[in-house]
Order: structure tokens, then C-alpha cells, then sequence
């Protein structure tokens, strides 16, 4: 049985994904305290880094002062610009440092954009299929883009389940794959931004037809995160009920 495990990490974002084979992760963060989920053989299959924003990212020290071994990292592909307020220098030079770490020992790295063709998986290996829905090149590469229009927007299928993985994505990223994309969630929304109002685009969270909305969040971190407009939002237009790791802990689901 493989399952997947949104974990309670604050305001932040780690999952797991644990088939039969292999051990994926989708954004990192507190991860050193979930090792118990983690692959014996410190091997992980894959790690999508939505976005170089430490609440994501900063899962991949811990693995890299404890020897695991990453075969394949995902990463937006962000391109930073001079100045920019959007993400800081520090973090970007962290992130490009472990990255760089992974890749010398035999790490194989992808930043990609939206696919062409959505329809096929950008990878299917070990029972789970990635697809890269976002960002857009055009949007990821505006001139007045912040780091959020590069944020990855992953469908990850893992047999029967479906996981729509959006990192802090922006609303234009997201109004672009709503506009663009036909059936692209229609199981399990890992929402946008801890819950933030930038990233709960309307149109998105209505196209989602999500049976189930999972808000990785903290309450008290950041002003109007999770903001009720945007958890209203969730609410009305998803089919079953949402959580919040805040409240409801890690969600795990068998797939």
C-alpha cells in the first residue's frame, strides 16, 4: 500500500509519499522530525522543491548532514532578479548551495516550466506520476515576477489517489493553470500559501472541484495567514472537508 502523509509542520510545507519502492518528498520543511518516514537506506526516489523559500526548502540541510541520498530534485525555475524583495539573497544562495551539494553526488536536477502536453506524466516511475502544471514561462519570467509566479504547481497521482501540490503559488500562476487545464485536481488541493488570500484564486479553487482542501498552516505566525476569506473560500467549494495540520495534525491518506 503506498500512502501519502501531509505533515504537520507549522507554517510550512513537507510531504511524503512512501510506495511500496520508494520515498518521495514535496517541499521539505521539518522534515528531521518525521524521520520515522523516511527510507532506512537514506535513499529518497525524488524531492520537488516548490519554491527557494526556506519554509520549503530548508528540510534538504538535514538531509544533507545525515548522508541521504537524492536521486532526482525538482526545483522551480526561478529566475531571480536584481534586488529582488521577493525572495532574500540569503535564501536563494542557501538553497542554490544544497542544491549544488545533491548534484555532485550524482543528483540528477530539472527546473522545469508547465509542460506542453499535460496529458502525459513529466515523470512516472515507482507508482507515482508527476505532472507539471505550473508556472507558465511567460508568467515565471515577467519582468515585474516575484517568486511565487515560479512556484511549482504539481499533480501527483499515486494509484488511486490524486494530489494537486501548489507550494505558495501566486494567483496569476494559478489563474493561468485554471484557465488552461481541464480536470487537474478532483481528489485531494494541497492549498496554496499556509491559507493566505494570495494564492486562494477563485476561479482556481472553484475549477479544482476538490473532494478534499489540506491548508499546511499556524495560526499566530503571520497576520491573516490563514485568512478567512481564503478558508471560506475552501470550505464552500470543496466537496468534502478541509483540513488544517494546525488543528488536525498530519493527514495521511492510503493510496
Amino acid at each position: 500500500m503506498s500512502t501519502i502523509h501531509h505533515l504537520n509542520v507549522g507554517c510550512a510545507d513537507a510531504t511524503v509519499i512512501k510506495t511500496a519502492t520508494a520515498t518521495f518528498l514535496v517541499d521539505t520543511h521539518g522534515i528531521d522530525s518525521y524521520t520515522s518516514l523516511l527510507p532506512a537506506n537514506k535513499r529518497l526516489r525524488g524531492v520537488v522543491v516548490t519554491h527557494q523559500h526556506q519554509d520549503h526548502y530548508s528540510g534538504l540541510d538535514y538531509l544533507r548532514r545525515n548522508g541521504y541520498e537524492i536521486d532526482c530534485l525538482i526545483y522551480s525555475p526561478y529566475e531571480r532578479r536584481y534586488n529582488d524583495a521577493s525572495v532574500t539573497r540569503d535564501e536563494w544562495d542557501e538553497f542554490n548551495s544544497h542544491k549544488d551539494y545533491f548534484a555532485r553526488r550524482g543528483t540528477k536536477l530539472y527546473a522545469p516550466y508547465r509542460q506542453a502536453d499535460v496529458s502525459e506524466p513529466f515523470w512516472d516511475t515507482n507508482g507515482v506520476q508527476f505532472r507539471i502544471l505550473g508556472p507558465a514561462k511567460h508568467v515565471a519570467r515577467r519582468d515585474t515576477r516575484e517568486l511565487h509566479d515560479g512556484c511549482l504547481v504539481v499533480h501527483t497521482t499515486v494509484n488511486s489517489r490524486k494530489c494537486l501540490f501548489t507550494g505558495d503559488a501566486s494567483d496569476m500562476n494559478l489563474q493561468y493553470v485554471s484557465d488552461n487545464t481541464s480536470n487537474f485536481c478532483n481528489d485531494i488541493l494541497h492549498a496554496s500559501h499556509h491559507g493566505s488570500i494570495n494564492g486562494a484564486c477563485l476561479d482556481f479553487v472553484k475549477k479544482c472541484n476538490a473532494d478534499y482542501t489540506v491548508v499546511s498552516t499556524m495560526s499566530g505566525v503571520y497576520d491573516n495567514v490563514p485568512h478567512p476569506t481564503a478558508m471560506q473560500r475552501y470550505r464552500t467549494y470543496t466537496n468534502k472537508k478541509v483540513y488544517r495540520t494546525d488543528t488536525d495534525g498530519t493527514i495521511t491518506w492510503n493510496a
